[in-house]
């Protein structure tokens, strides 16, 4: 059984091995069921059904669907923090967003019409986020401080091993899209629902707070820098995530290794910056928890994908876009494990986690949206593809900007 939660405002002085696994395992299935999808499936809807409009289709669909996850976010967090059953707080709603995830992407497996698959990336946002919020909420809730950073590792490595999964299985079956989005679907439950069904949640004391969906955590000057960079930092993350499959395309025949197609360069990239971003994540989360200090490698890891952006422009070569998705993956790890964790830390209201978490979700799940019209309107404007990578790398040099001279920041101190 996982480890039996204690009253929310006296967390154990330390969380198993299991329960950190198990929830690791959990996060991992949440971004197994959208990182293929945006990464590989949905590129791939948008081609076969836009054809020579495929980009502009891409970008509308994340765009709506990214708008869509923010709402989605706020709110399913708000429900988690108000609901009392027997089952806990946050499993219900884990239980039953893993049921919509699983409907939603049987809705767009069938998407034959570029409006269908824009509304099946509708409802897969809303099914998704009501999985995501509750669950990210968890860690607030049940774990200490000092392990914050150890278990942000652990759900930091989600992202580069749902990578893994989409180069290693969804990419290998190629040719059927049936078999793509049912292999996701059955991954993303096996990793879920072992941990959901053995979670146990202490019931919350006194009456829920007030249903209110208002984003009032932004008044905390800490939060609202936090907020901001983490904002940017994730666009130049969807940048990246959306269109490095294009990008490679459009490198010269001569760039890519003799023998390979596109498509085999890309899970080689893909690979590269899953193993660095794992890596990456580790060394941070451990070493924040040792040193008590976050805001060095949240700096740090945005400051490394803004070069490593300025290298896959400048260096358009196999060799420099390698280079630079090793950079990348590493980068993204050191700041999703550390922010993360100084995110957890710095909550205004610990009774309303669930809330104040889907608020600060809205900087990763907006990017969805912002970064895709921004790169829409840089194209529409007849921009190549490389000015949509710049913008990502400017974005993440503001991010890691804002909380290098943020003064509400460098007050943190652990």
């Amino acid at each position: 059984m996982i480890d039996a939660a204690p009253k929310a405002d006296a967390p154990p002085s330390r969380r198993s091995k299991w329960f950190i696994l198990g929830y690791g395992a959990a996060q991992t299935g949440a971004f197994v069921c959208f990182i293929p999808l945006l990464s590989l499936l949905l590129p791939e809807k948008a081609g076969a059904i836009g054809a020579a409009d495929r980009a502009m289709l891409l970008s509308l669909a994340a765009m709506l669907g990214g708008a869509t996850a923010v709402a989605a976010n706020l709110l399913f967090g708000a429900l988690s923090d108000r609901t009392r059953s027997r089952f806990g707080r946050r499993r219900p709603w884990i239980l039953t967003g893993m049921v919509m995830v699983a409907v939603s992407l049987a809705l767009l497996a069938l998407a034959r019409t570029p409006v269908h698959l824009v509304v099946g990336v509708i409802v897969f946002q809303i099914a998704v986020n009501a999985l995501y919020a509750p669950l990210t909420a968890l860690v607030p809730d049940l774990v200490p401080d000092k392990q914050k950073g150890l278990i942000s590792a652990w759900a930091g490595a989600a992202l580069p091993l749902a990578n893994l999964f989409t180069v290693l299985v969804v990419s290998r079956l190629a040719g059927s899209t049936d078999a793509q989005f049912a292999v996701v679907g059955l991954a993303a439950g096996v990793l879920i629902l072992p941990f959901a069904l053995r979670l146990r949640e202490p019931p919350p004391e006194g009456p829920a707070a007030p249903f209110r969906l208002s984003p009032t955590a932004l008044r905390n000057g800490r939060f609202r820098a936090l907020f901001t960079s983490r904002l940017l930092a994730e666009s130049a993350v969807a940048i990246n995530t959306l269109y490095l499959l294009f990008w490679v395309q459009e490198l010269p025949t001569r760039s890519i290794p003799a023998g390979w197609s596109a498509l085999d360069a890309f899970g080689v990239l893909l690979l590269v910056s899953t193993l660095a971003a794992t890596l990456g994540g580790f060394a941070a989360g451990t070493l924040s928890d040792r040193w008590r200090g976050r805001r060095v490698f949240v700096v740090a890891g945005c400051a490394g994908m803004a070069l490593a952006f300025v290298m896959m422009v400048g260096w358009p070569t196999w060799t420099g876009l390698l280079t630079a998705q090793l950079l990348f993956g590493a980068s993204h790890g050191v700041h999703a494990t550390s922010v993360a964790a100084m995110t957890a830390e710095s909550l205004p209201d610990r009774r309303r986690a669930g809330r104040d978490l889907g608020v600060m979700n809205m900087a990763v799940a907006a990017p969805q949206s912002l970064a895709p019209a921004c790169a829409a309107m840089l194209l529409a404007l007849g921009l190549p593809l490389s000015a949509v990578f710049v913008a990502a790398g400017v974005a993440a040099t503001a991010a890691a900007l804002l909380l290098a001279l943020d003064r509400a920041v460098m007050e943190i101190s652990v």
